[in-house]
């Protein structure tokens, strides 16, 4: 993506965002999400914000302005967190259309294998709202029979675009092969109803997780908040001539530290009001800087670089305490250990993200390596899984295919994909893949069974990967409100301090 136009999106984000400040466009945004929205209601929550903001003023004995700038500080953020409200409403909605709709097209499809037939007996199971619309649309898609290069798989991309499910290309991916090739298509649903129901149920406990945290947000602002008060009335009884309440600095700390609060609301709301069904984006640039780090790494000529950086500063060290500063001598000293070996800690973070990233898209690999299996060889399938593979196996995959056109038959290929890494689930998974390129069609049935067998825990494995990076995020805000608390108290003690020295040379 192109600079200037990333500085457009940023542009149309900005001003949708200065829109909302309007009533009548908060109220249309709502509703197109599918919920009413009145006037009424958005004026208790107002008068709520508003009272609450100037409540809070009053509390702290903040001058009228400062009062003023809270209260317009919980004006401006009033209109996300009630459209944040309403989208995580939607979001659940849209995540549990999309769940039955996977689960229901699968089962049509294995009882009668044609997805037009399919998409309108799941079409019963809803009788309005979006999904009824957007299936209704791609039946439509079918029957009018123009497309540009492929009918069904341009009419399933219509629900693609509606409901980016991770889980929803890889299944209309399978139906699109079996309607095309024909065959035996159990098994491939039995996998692909075995991976939504471990998508599904990892969804909602990321969900429940995410609740939970927001909840943890909200008890440590009460408890932070609680905590401020506490000090505000200690300094409140203080005789006149110590008092720091109506002090400048105090009243400006105070007011910042009101505002920084209500900023930590809005974050965590808008982390929770995050899509259900979307994946997390991936830094792909980042991610690519790390593989290549970790595959380039040359050690002998990292260590001279090193040794040159942390020599100097070494140096450095040496003269400053000749000089006497021994202060300054102990800084750069850590400071050239760390330079020493800067290449390997450097080394290590790099590696760790790629091994990470490796063990949470891998499952996802394999997974359509099994489906592909239902209609080809290993070499075929492997061939077809590069265009649309994680940028994190790509490079390996190139090169695993390379290798068995020049090699069909060796083991070598399999063993040295992602070699470098020596993951044991990798290495294992890969082995049963060249069993089942050298065995026959009934072996490799029972091979592709056990392969999938294996895969059922790394995928589950996988998901709570990407659930622990999804929570991250929520989970760091929790410790927001006790940075702010603690910047208000030091910042009220430094003032005091200084009042009190005050009076004391008078």
């Amino acid at each position: 993506m192109s600079k200037k136009l990333q500085k457009n999106i940023k542009r149309q984000k900005r001003k949708s965002r200065f829109e909302l400040f309007h009533p009548g466009n908060l109220q249309r945004e709502i509703d197109s999400y599918g919920y009413s929205f009145s006037m009424g209601k958005y004026s208790v929550f107002l008068f709520l914000s508003v009272a609450a903001a100037i409540g809070c003023g009053i509390l702290f004995s903040l001058r009228w302005h400062l009062i003023l700038l809270v209260t317009l500080a919980s004006m401006a953020v009033l209109p996300f967190l009630i459209l944040d409200g309403y989208k995580q409403m939607f979001e659940h909605r849209r995540f549990l259309d999309v769940s039955d709709y996977m689960e229901q097209i699968l089962y049509s499809f294995r009882l009668n294998p044609k997805i037009l037939l399919s998409l309108k007996d799941t079409r019963t199971l809803f009788t309005e709202g979006r999904m009824y619309e957007v299936l209704g649309a791609a039946i439509a898609y079918i029957e009018q029979g123009v497309y540009e290069k492929d009918l069904y798989r341009e009419a399933l991309k219509i629900i693609e675009d509606a409901y980016p499910a991770s889980r929803l290309p890889a299944i209309h991916e399978y139906l699109c092969t079996v309607e095309s090739n024909g065959g035996a298509c159990r098994e491939g649903i039995d996998l692909l109803l075995q991976d939504k129901a471990v998508w599904a149920d990892n969804v909602m406990l990321l969900q429940e997780d995410k609740k939970a945290a927001r909840i943890r947000v909200i008890f440590s602002l009460i408890v932070t908040v609680l905590l401020a008060v506490i000090f505000h009335c200690v300094y409140r009884s203080m005789p006149s001539k110590y008092a720091i309440v109506y002090h400048p600095v105090t009243q400006i700390c105070t007011a910042l530290y009101l505002i920084l609060n209500i900023g930590i609301l809005r974050k965590a709301n808008k982390q929770i009001a995050k899509s259900w069904i979307e994946p997390e984006d991936v830094e792909e640039d980042k991610l690519s800087g790390y593989v290549q780090m970790v595959t380039d790494f040359d050690e002998k000529k990292e260590t001279r670089k090193s040794l040159v950086i942390g020599g100097s500063v070494f140096a450095a060290a040496v003269l400053a305490g000749v000089l006497g500063k021994v202060f300054g001598a102990a800084v750069l000293t850590a400071a050239a250990i760390f330079l020493l070996n800067q290449h390997k800690v450097g080394y290590r973070l790099a590696y760790d993200q790629v091994v990470r990233e490796i063990n949470r898209v891998f499952p996802g690999w394999l997974m359509e390596m099994a489906l592909l299996l239902q209609g080809n060889n290993v070499q075929v399938s492997i061939e077809k899984t590069i265009e649309t593979a994680p940028a994190v196996l790509k490079p390996d995959l190139q090169r695993l295919s390379d290798s068995l056109k020049q090699t069909p038959d060796a083991v070598e290929p399999y063993l040295q994909f992602l070699g470098m890494f020596q993951l044991s689930s990798v290495l294992s998974s890969m082995k049963m893949l060249y069993a089942i390129s050298e065995s026959g069609h009934g072996d490799a049935q029972s091979q592709i069974r056990m392969l999938l067998q294996r895969n059922s825990k790394m995928m589950d494995k996988s998901e709570k990967l990407t659930n622990e990076k999804s929570l991250a995020g929520i989970n760091g805000i929790f410790y927001l409100p006790q940075v702010t608390v603690s910047f208000q108290t030091i910042v009220n003690m430094v003032v005091f301090i200084l009042v009190f020295l005050g009076q004391m040379k008078l």
